[in-house]
């Protein structure tokens, strides 16, 4: 495994990786790549020759936010489409069944030819258990999400005892198609309806074409609703993301996929998973008198999964 050096440029057939400027080059030609991409393009090369897993990648590249696989899934498609690898072709990534990826392209590293049997065996788990630096690593993390925690404990009691509105803005989701239109647009319009009748809730709409950032802090919300749209056939494959306007985290993300003959049950599963990642739930209007006699109704969903939820929102279905 490499030590981490932001000033080496990494070289295999006909790549360029400059680690300080953060660019992949071809033939002198920039290739485009997100910076999440780019990442993951640098801590396989970093590893090069040894199967990375993907909890490995994951905690590697979205350290400060909790991911679905298939968000690490889209970063390595991506980075064989700016390789120009074929399907099956794994020049430079090799999928590991079962593992994860590792890199197989023979590197020169600042001038210096390094073959993937050259690198040093990555130490053993135990042995990485023992090591004093990752000792200390563990234990400055633990320290951090002990910080954060109480951090957002905080947080949480004090907009409660304000009484302070969660703010929301839903983006139109973009399709990759023409003609899809009406499914993206139904989509954020389902959201819109369902979470905008949630009390505690504030739901602004936003432009489809403004960058979803841009769009949050313009609208002062606390959190943008942004996805895409893909058909295949009368195949449909949703994306959607929750970011952190204030820091601008992906702080939840989730892909569906549907027939095209099911889109309504599409639109209320996704609306019902935004909602529970928000911490907001659904109720009927029986719910609401009782809440209003003062009784707490527990949606038995959240309740099942074991989530906490931070304050009563509901809303009438």
């Amino acid at each position: 495994m490499h030590e981490p050096n932001e000033n080496v440029v990494y070289q295999f057939d006909g790549f360029r990786v400059d680690a300080t400027r953060r660019k992949l080059i071809r033939d002198g030609v920039p290739v485009r790549l997100t910076a999440k991409a780019f990442d993951t393009l640098l801590f396989l090369i970093r590893n090069q020759g040894a199967t990375v897993t993907k909890a490995e990648l994951m905690n590697a590249i979205w350290r400060d936010a909790a991911v679905e696989e298939n968000n690490l899934t889209q970063q390595i498609s991506a980075l064989r489409r700016a390789l120009g690898e074929r399907p099956n072709d794994h020049r430079f990534i090799v999928t590991v069944p079962g593992r994860g990826y590792c890199f197989v392209a023979v590197l020169n590293e600042n001038g210096a030819t390094i073959e993937p049997s050259q690198h040093r065996k990555r130490p053993s788990a135990l042995a990485r258990h023992f090591d004093p630096a990752v000792l200390r690593g563990y234990s400055l993390a633990i320290a951090q999400i002990l910080l954060i925690g109480l951090a957002f404990v905080w947080s949480a009691m004090s907009d409660h005892g304000l009484g302070r509105q969660q703010t929301l803005a839903i983006l139109n989701f973009k399709v990759a198609a023409s003609g899809d239109e009406v499914i993206g647009s139904g989509i954020s319009e389902t959201l819109r309806a369902r979470l905008g009748s949630v009390e505690d809730l504030t739901v602004r709409p936003a432009p489809s074409d403004q960058n979803a950032l841009d769009a949050g802090r313009r609208l002062q919300v606390d959190t943008v609703v942004t996805g895409s749209v893909q058909r295949d056939h009368d195949r449909i494959r949703v994306a959607v993301e929750l970011l952190d306007v204030s820091d601008g985290r992906i702080i939840w993300g989730k892909t569906f996929d549907e027939t095209a003959s099911n889109i309504f049950a599409l639109q209320d599963a996704i609306a019902g998973d935004v909602a529970r990642a928000l911490n907001v739930r659904f109720s009927s209007r029986d719910d609401r008198k009782q809440r209003g006699r003062g009784l707490l109704v527990i949606n038995p969903a959240l309740e099942r999964s074991g989530k906490p939820f931070s304050r009563p929102n509901s809303f009438s279905i």
